[in-house]
């Protein structure tokens, strides 16, 4: 029978997410355009060789897996350490004192963090201290030695300044550290093509992709598109129970 009640779909909502079996509660993703869930299939076709035109005698649909695609677009330390199998660090705000730094003149230097500002740039020997704005600037953070800077040469690769800054509180992430993790996704939706009912998809046991791309430079809004696909959760037992997924919609 053709259902007579309309039963469009237009969807938005929020990813949760944590690892499998944590005791830990479900985290939001944050703001994503995409959850794509793809059945695969191996197909396995027998032809009709009885007749000279040919054509299909039987045909076996077998279900290989299920891949998952999301796409984020809350550039967090936490959605990177997901998406780049990393580690994620949080530094507190406070002051770098001291801190060693091999400078050559006419280019940048990496500091250790991010810089607010310079409070003082000496010699090795604490002996001399540097003019801010001749012998160096802070550019977007990190340190700027220009050419007719009188900071000394550097010698044999060693440091020859010692830098004293403030920075404020920031997130670290160590890419491509960890091994591949096993989460559980849940996605709760709202169905805009039915007045906002509700939808729930339980994604029990999914293997975590790598992030796809990062294009951190850009005319439009940054997006990462992450890759996985569901595992069979054997702790899902019971006659009808699915070990992959659930999807629930509100009448």
């Amino acid at each position: 029978m053709i259902p007579s009640t309309d039963h469009s779909y237009l969807g938005s909502g929020s990813i949760l997410v944590r690892e499998y079996g944590a005791a830990a509660p479900l985290l939001s993703l944050g703001n994503c355009s995409a959850l794509t869930l793809s059945p695969q299939e191996d197909v396995k076709n027998l032809l009709d060789y009885t007749q000279p035109g040919g054509n299909k005698r039987s045909e076996v649909r077998r279900l290989t897996g299920v891949d998952l695609s999301y796409t984020f677009h809350d550039f967090s330390a936490e959605n990177f350490a997901i998406g780049l199998r990393s580690s994620a660090s949080t530094i507190s705000a406070g002051t770098a004192t001291d801190e060693e730094v091999v400078a050559y003149k006419g280019g940048y230097v990496n500091l250790a963090k991010l810089a607010t500002s310079i409070t003082e740039v000496t010699n090795m020997a604490d002996s001399v201290t540097y003019a801010a704005g001749t012998d160096y600037e802070l550019r977007d953070g990190v340190l700027y030695i220009p050419a007719s800077s009188t900071i000394s040469a550097v010698t044999g690769g060693a440091a020859n300044i010692k830098v004293t800054y403030a920075y404020v509180a920031q997130k670290k992430v160590e890419a491509l550290v960890a091994s591949n993790k096993q989460y559980e996704l849940v996605f709760i939706g709202l169905n805009e093509a039915r007045s906002g009912k509700r939808t729930r998809i339980v994604l029990h046991k999914v293997s975590g992709g790598v992030l796809q791309e990062m294009a951190v430079i850009g005319e439009e809004y940054g997006a990462g598109q992450v890759n996985g696909s569901l595992l069979s959760d054997s702790a899902k037992t019971g006659p009808g129970v699915s070990q992959y997924f659930t999807v629930e919609f509100e009448d």
